[in-house]
Formats: C-alpha cells, structure tokens, sequence
C-alpha cells in the first residue's frame, strides 16, 4: 500500500473525454484498465477524487499490482494512486522511472542496468501499457523490473 505521485497532465488522453462526478470517473478508469488488458484489472475497482485515483483489491500478484498502479497513474488527470491492492506473493516492488524529453528504452537501460540492450525487459514489464518501445512520453511513468 502506498501514495504514488504522477504527472497529472501527462498521460493518455482518455481524461479528456471523462467528465462528470468522480464516481463516473472511476468506473470510466476501471473500463479503461479492462480495455487495455491490463491483467487483474477485473479484481480492482477505482475511485477518483479531485485527481487521486484509489485502487483497492485482493488476489492480485505483485506483477499485476505494479502495472494496474502505473496504467491508472498515467491516465492524464491523475496525479497520485493511492494503491490499496493486496498482492498474494512476496516478490520485491518493482522501482519506478518517470521518462524525460529525449529518453529512449534504450537510454533508459543503459542508465539502469548499464546495458542498452536490456530495454526489452523493461518493455516487457510494462505491457500492455505500452505497444512498442519506441512509443514512450515524457511524464509516463514506467515499472523498471529488478535484474
């Protein structure tokens, strides 16, 4: 459990086309998490307030955790999660890497793991969020998996 920070304004704009109370907007971050394929997102519900998305749920890994918290955080209009999901593994969290203007994943892996070539792993860890890994932005959030 925890409070992770995000861009707000960074992100997919599915926040555009969510208005209304923040009940509505939750369930339109539940349907998005489903559309996309994130794994678990059946198990979680969302609810948003004033821009902070609360995730809770049970009988998730500590793999599906990590990218049902990133998928939301980097929905633009979210600037926190607060990530009330219970894993049912002990497997260590994952760190995280905010993109910067000019990142490549191979930038990104050669500053993490001292190797260009290992970007892969960190595309891997990041479907379905991301579809090809030279489609990363600048204030995404990504999971950087342990070596």
């Amino acid at each position: 459990m925890g409070l992770f920070d995000f861009v707000k304004d960074a992100g997919e704009k599915l926040w555009d086309a969510l208005k209304g109370d923040d009940h509505d907007q939750g369930s339109k971050v539940e349907e998005h998490l489903k559309k996309t394929g994130v794994p678990g997102a059946d198990k979680v519900s969302v609810k948003v307030e004033n821009g902070k998305a609360i995730v809770s749920g049970d009988g998730l890994t500590q793999e599906q955790k990590e990218k049902i918290q990133v998928a939301v955080g980097n929905v633009k209009g979210i600037g926190s999660v607060e990530n009330n999901v219970t894993a049912n593994d002990t497997r260590e969290e994952a760190t995280y890497y905010t993109v910067k203007s000019g990142d490549t994943l191979s930038a990104i892996s050669k500053q993490v793991y001292g190797d260009p070539n290992k970007y892969n792993a960190i595309f891997e860890a990041n479907k379905p969020m991301l579809t090809h890994p030279d489609k990363i932005y600048p204030g995404q959030v990504l999971i950087i998996p342990k070596q």
